[in-house]
């Protein structure tokens, strides 16, 4: 007893770190780290499912080769998913902290508001999503279409011909009006991120901007100078979190190769897809922690 007193308290705060951990860390080495391992060995050998279990076989790099030589669909489906990730999550990140800033602000039904804004994350695996995404007609409202009588005509279709009537080109076209269909999809996923950012606006120090304020500064330059620089861990957090759940969502094409080859017993070339796609999310979240780190580091020498 007398040692924890004598603890500082980054060693105390380490030891909590770790007690909140524990529970994943042995979960995983009692749990996940055998059928891992087994799946790597799947990555180079032929899979053959024998009423005893399975026999593996050793073929070396072939189950690669096939998945990106031979394979039509991998490939660009890879390209798609990473292709997405590079619009999709700004998107929900501002979106989210816009959401956050909102329901940091003092009004009447401030919890009522929140928990409509946090309900998408509650039904969004439920059966309440699955007869939305059902409906044929909930469907079509929720595209940006609407709905009357004989048919639906398309809100994208005037959003086209208006950017066409601007002059920009099919490109920028085709891209604004991609957002637009997913507006509603990129929204319903930034419940956990709004909760997130949330705590972070709500652990920044409110003296600071009663002293900006007193210096003369605009909400605007508080946002710049204390609310963005002071939220740099949590949109870290949320940045990885946002990547991984984008990459694991199961409308994600690669996911849904990987979860039919899976259903096909085609455990070879499912195995050689999930690692090789787990390792292009690892290199993408090396890349967001050397840029935060770098960005850090900036950050403190200009201080200096």
């Amino acid at each position: 007893m007398k040692k924890l007193k004598r603890m500082s308290l980054t060693t105390r705060l380490s030891w909590t770190g770790f007690a909140f951990i524990s529970p994943f860390v042995l979960g995983f080495l009692f749990f996940f780290l055998e059928p891992l391992l087994q799946s790597l060995r799947f990555v180079f050998s032929k899979v053959d499912v024998t009423l005893d279990g399975y026999h593996t076989t050793w073929l070396g790099m072939e189950n690669l080769r096939y998945i990106f030589r031979e394979d039509a669909t991998f490939s660009q489906n890879l390209v798609t998913s990473v292709s997405n990730l590079v619009w999709q999550v700004p998107i929900i990140l501002v979106f989210s902290l816009f959401f956050a800033i909102i329901l940091n602000q003092k009004f009447a039904g401030r919890t009522v508001v929140r928990a409509i804004f946090f309900l998408p994350v509650v039904i969004a695996s439920g059966l309440i999503l699955e007869i939305i995404s059902g409906d044929a007609a909930a469907g079509t409202a929720l595209a940006g279409d609407v709905v009357a009588a004989g048919g639906s005509s398309s809100q994208n279709d005037a959003l086209q011909e208006l950017l066409l009537n601007s002059g920009l080109n099919s490109e920028w076209i085709n891209g604004i009006t991609k957002v637009a269909n997913s507006l509603f999809d990129l929204t319903w996923m930034t419940g956990i991120q709004m909760i997130i950012f949330l705590a972070g606006l709500q652990s920044i120090p409110h003296p600071l901007y009663e002293a900006a304020s007193i210096e003369g500064a605009t909400a605007w330059e508080s946002f710049w100078k204390i609310t963005l620089p002071m939220l740099t861990p949590i949109i870290q957090l949320n940045l990885v979190y946002t990547i991984v759940d984008s990459f694991t969502d199961v409308g994600n094409t690669v996911m849904q190769q990987v979860m039919k080859n899976q259903q096909l017993v085609r455990y070879g070339w499912t195995a050689a897809m999930s690692w090789v796609y787990f390792v292009i999310i690892a290199v993408i979240l090396v890349v967001v922690f050397v840029a935060f780190y770098l960005i850090e580091r900036n950050t403190e020498k200009s201080h200096a």
